[in-house]
């Protein structure tokens, strides 16, 4: 008589435990720099955002844990599109549970800005700051703090949403590090020297059109997997020759009764804000 033995169960998929969910321009580079440096985390391989829960959903759970290859506890991925887009915070909670997620926030009329020039930089937009607000309206809608606050803190439970300000990274790195390494349960390190700079500096590119062109490239070869490619790129200076040198042009900046348009739109946002966190923000009104 023969037998024969049961099927080997499939290895459980390699997944983040937590994650930095956002907004952009509000502290995430950082934070991945920083884990990146210390090297006692996984992180995505040879990328730093997969755009797995907002881009890539349909491509499934082992695509997705494909991308963390590393053995150091905990995985986590860095990811600043997820603060605001649909549906996101249900997906994570079907395919990771109640992880806890971090959520950097700034100055929303600031951060707004700067989301413009960071649009501008990478070829997504060359409007002026208002007929952008009007074409793309992702650069108010992820200011609405306390709108995707509240959707995070539903799905994921209010305890396990954890929220720094990137003032007080400005103020005192080390400390802001330590609340970063108490959330991930990792141990605080201080902070190195090239850490204490600025990190993702904006720029403005020579051409809009060689910028859009390197930024719909880059994103190609991403979708595909082919990440080593782009960061060859990188290594060989193409970035700066697509998106600008920081410091080479000055800056863009929005008319100030734009701005002061912004903050009018956004003020009740801020005052939700400062009463679902206890917290005053009368230096943002």
């Amino acid at each position: 008589m023969t037998t024969t033995s049961p099927p080997e169960a499939p290895p459980a998929l390699r997944l983040p435990g937590a994650l930095v969910v956002g907004p952009q321009k509000a502290g995430t580079t950082w934070i991945h720099e920083y884990l990146a440096w210390r090297g006692d985390v996984t992180l995505p391989h040879q990328v730093k955002e997969t755009f797995f829960f907002d881009r890539h959903w349909s491509r499934g759970l082992p695509w997705y844990a494909g991308h963390f290859r590393g053995e150091a506890e905990p995985a986590i991925e860095v990811a600043p599109t997820y603060f605001h887009e649909p549906q996101v915070d249900e997906r994570v909670v079907a395919s990771l549970g109640r992880v806890p997620i971090v959520v950097t926030l700034r100055d929303p009329v600031k951060r707004t800005s700067s989301l413009w020039v960071h649009m501008r930089r990478y070829g997504m937009t060359d409007l002026p700051f208002r007929e952008a607000l009007d074409r793309h309206p992702e650069l108010l809608d992820s200011s609405r703090y306390a709108t995707h606050l509240e959707k995070w803190r539903n799905a994921v439970g209010p305890e396990n949403v954890h929220v720094l300000f990137l003032e007080d990274l400005k103020r005192d790195p080390n400390t802001w590090a330590a609340g970063v390494c108490r959330i991930l349960g990792l141990e605080p390190r201080d902070v190195p020297e090239e850490l204490r700079r600025p990190v993702n500096e904006a720029s403005v590119p020579t051409s809009h059109h060689l910028a859009r062109l390197g930024w719909r490239v880059s994103m190609g070869l991403r979708s595909l997997g082919l990440h080593a490619p782009v960061e060859a790129a990188k290594r060989l200076g193409l970035k700066s020759v697509f998106f600008g040198r920081p410091g080479d042009r000055p800056l863009p900046s929005p008319d100030p009764a734009d701005l002061a348009y912004v903050r009018e739109r956004l003020l009740p946002e801020i005052e939700r804000t400062e009463r679902l966190l206890g917290a005053d923000l009368s230096r943002w009104k």
